[in-house]
């Protein structure tokens, strides 16, 4: 956005000033925790507790761009994309509860195991979660075990 696109918001700082601001509180976090708090009272709201028991992953493989290098990005055969995947998880009423993204050529199976680290580690309290079948075979039998 150049100063003039900017101007047209005649009630904002300048851009730059927003940008820093922006980027401090993405290092400090922030974002993180104005959602998390957010997503408490969202389901306190909906009469259930504040943290989840229970989550259900999912992928979506994400076409990359020409400039993203290919050390980050991979080939997912099965759907013939070049790109990333995203792992997602989310609580029974679809908040968002933790994201992890990975090349596009890690099977499902086994990007599972990165998004379920990253839900026991912010999440201790979720005992079931729910996966389709691309998470079959190898996940199913380890995560009793997590």
């Amino acid at each position: 956005m150049t100063d003039g696109q900017w101007a047209l918001l005649a009630d904002f700082p300048r851009h730059q000033t927003v940008y820093a601001l922006f980027r401090r509180w993405t290092r400090a976090r922030a974002w993180c925790r104005i959602y998390a708090a957010l997503r408490e009272r969202a389901r306190l709201a909906d009469g259930r507790g504040p943290v989840p028991t229970a989550a259900m992953i999912d992928s979506q493989t994400v076409r990359a761009a020409d400039t993203v290098p290919t050390a980050s990005s991979g080939y997912d055969g099965g759907k013939k994309i070049k790109g990333r995947e995203r792992h997602v998880a989310v609580d029974t009423g679809g908040l968002l509860l933790a994201v992890v993204v990975t090349t596009a050529s890690l099977q499902d199976r086994d990007g599972a195991f990165c998004i379920t680290a990253a839900l026991r580690e912010a999440f201790s309290t979720i005992t079931l979660v729910w996966a389709d079948a691309g998470y079959t075979g190898r996940f199913v039998r380890d995560a009793r075990k997590i």
